[in-house]
């Protein structure tokens, strides 16, 4: 029998299990959520965050807003970049998402 601890799942910087343990920078908020589009601030922010989720949670969550199919949220890079512009835009608009905001 081996000693080594298991190894970290790659979203254990972000997750444990479903509640979300890093704050968003604000100035990644901000450009994620600005109005317009955002995709070239979203692309630059989550490989910079190294954000990282794990994908049923991903999918759970998003599937909520109503606003991907299924075969869209099967996509799991577009997942996260989804999640990070509505997560962007919650913390810049809902009080509730503020101990979210670093």
């Amino acid at each position: 029998m081996s000693n080594n601890p298991s190894p970290r799942p790659p979203w254990a910087d972000w997750f444990d299990g479903r509640q979300a343990i890093q704050e968003l920078p604000e100035q990644c908020a901000r450009h994620c959520s600005a109005q317009g589009p955002v995709d070239d601030a979203v692309a630059y922010w989550r490989p910079k965050l190294q954000l990282e989720a794990p994908p049923w949670l991903l999918r759970e969550y998003l599937r909520g807003y109503g606003a991907w199919d299924r075969a869209q949220l099967c996509d799991h890079k577009a997942n996260l970049e989804r999640l990070l512009w509505v997560w962007a835009c919650n913390v810049q608009e809902d009080p509730d998402y503020l101990p979210y905001l670093g």
